[in-house]
């Protein structure tokens, strides 16, 4: 009995616990206050300005490498062991100069011999002709007693045998000493070929022969021993690797800028020499070799150096343009239904029937900038066309005019931005790209300036 006693007590303080604990909710509920004042709604912030006329030049980007126009691998051309190295790397050689000579002894012996044989060849043909002569008088005499019957047929026969042979052999001695000509000529030329001459103008460099080496000649299949390379640093080029969705818009004769990876701050002018008529293909990606003429190399440039090129590939003069984050894509379907968006639907409905694309309408984005209304403080979508675009602006061929407010930025606020979204104006800041008005000339006041906006609507905030 004691025992339910007890139980009974302690659910009796349990349950007076939970009465006060919910006494104390209930008078902290009672002491809040909400503050039903309204905030005002943050408005996006912008950057105004009105198309200006600039000329614009249309580029594609390509990485490259120096290479010289004129390059010459020096190898030997004959065996032999080298005796001088007369050049030293990074030394400006002209067409002519001695490189390497290697031991002649080989070679003049050759020489000698061939110029011995030569001469031993001459007096053949001295003791030919004397041969053949005196077989023709033999011949003569046996002929005259021939008439006086003083000499019998077989006499006659072996002299006229005798002579013909005499007459071969000298002939022959002329056939051998014109081979020796030639004999003395390759010896000579082989006896040249040990005193290696710089075939072009130009810089050792890859210079790789020491005194006292053997080189070798090259053959069909076996390269020969390469001692160093000459390279002619006054004529320069770049060979670029352009990829395939940018080679239809290369041109031979179109200006380029070559950028050394050493001195990206001093462009240097180029021309488009050639373009390959094959692509390369590494992994997925396709590119074409572009040989980039430098007239004027700079005096950093250095064959094998990394360069990024530039090459302009259109340019428009004089033409209305905005910076190019003032162009947006929106969906059809987001857009009013205004002259200027029914006029671009028919447009692109042109353009639809003659690429055959079933997209519809609605889902297909517009091209579009967003113009500012001083009075009303809003902001409002209007399709445009473009053209030729570089890295900062691009080109408006319709939907805009010199007197429009287009909002140029920032980047976030056009990211977000709708028609019809009410704005506040940034302060402006000139580009360092605008003019500055001429002097005395009376300050024209930018887009920019602040307008004061219409009431914005508000939303209700609590506070504690």
């Amino acid at each position: 009995m004691k025992q339910g006693l007890l139980a009974a007590l302690v659910m009796l303080a349990l349950s007076a616990a939970a009465v006060w604990l919910n006494l104390k909710r209930a008078d902290s509920l009672a002491s809040l206050k909400i503050d039903w004042t309204l905030a005002p709604r943050v408005l996006p912030a912008v950057q105004v300005e009105p198309p200006a006329i600039r000329t614009l030049t249309a580029t594609i980007s390509a990485p490259g490498v120096v290479e010289a126009i004129e390059e010459a691998q020096i190898a030997s051309q004959v065996i032999g062991r080298v005796v001088k190295v007369a050049v030293k790397e990074g030394d400006r050689v002209a067409q002519g100069d001695l490189l390497v000579k290697l031991d002649p002894a080989d070679a003049q012996a050759r020489l000698d011999s061939a110029t011995a044989r030569q001469n031993a060849l001459h007096a053949a043909i001295d003791q030919a002709k004397a041969d053949l002569e005196k077989a023709r008088r033999d011949l003569e005499r046996l002929r005259d007693l021939s008439t006086r019957r003083a000499s019998s047929s077989t006499e006659m026969a072996d002299a006229l045998s005798m002579q013909a042979k005499m007459s071969a052999a000298l002939e022959r001695a002329r056939h051998e000493l014109t081979e020796s000509d030639a004999a003395i000529r390759e010896a000579r030329e082989y006896l040249e070929r040990t005193e290696i001459k710089a075939p072009i103008p130009g810089v050792v460099a890859n210079l790789d022969v020491e005194v006292g080496e053997v080189v070798i000649a090259g053959t069909t299949n076996l390269p020969g021993t390469v001692l160093m390379s000459i390279v002619d640093l006054e004529r320069m080029r770049i060979r670029a690797e352009v990829d395939e969705t940018d080679i239809v818009r290369a041109r031979p004769g179109q200006i380029a800028r070559v950028y050394l990876q050493a001195d990206p701050d001093h462009p240097i002018p180029g021309v488009v020499d050639r373009i390959a008529p094959k692509g390369t293909k590494t992994g997925d990606v396709v590119t074409f070799q572009t040989l980039i003429d430098l007239p004027s190399p700079s005096a950093l440039a250095r064959a094998a150096m990394t360069t990024t090129v530039e090459i302009e590939v259109e340019t428009a003069e004089n033409v209305l343009s905005v910076p190019i984050q003032a162009v947006v894509h929106r969906r059809r379907k987001d857009l009013p239904d205004t002259p200027e968006v029914r006029a671009w639907a028919a447009r692109d409905a042109a353009r639809t029937r003659s690429r055959r694309s079933y997209q519809p309408e609605e889902t297909r984005y517009v091209k579009v900038v967003f113009l500012h209304d001083p009075a009303t403080g809003t902001v409002h979508a209007r399709p445009v066309e473009t053209g030729v675009s570089n890295e900062r602006y691009v080109q408006i061929l319709d939907g805009l005019t010199a007197e429009d407010r287009v909002v140029v930025g920032p980047f976030r606020a056009l990211d977000e931005l709708k028609d019809g979204d009410a704005v506040t104006l940034e302060p402006y800041t000139a580009s360092p790209s605008e003019e500055s008005p001429p002097p005395g000339s009376d300050p024209v006041p930018h887009p920019n300036t602040p307008t004061p906006p219409p009431s914005p609507p508000a939303i209700a905030s609590s506070s504690k």
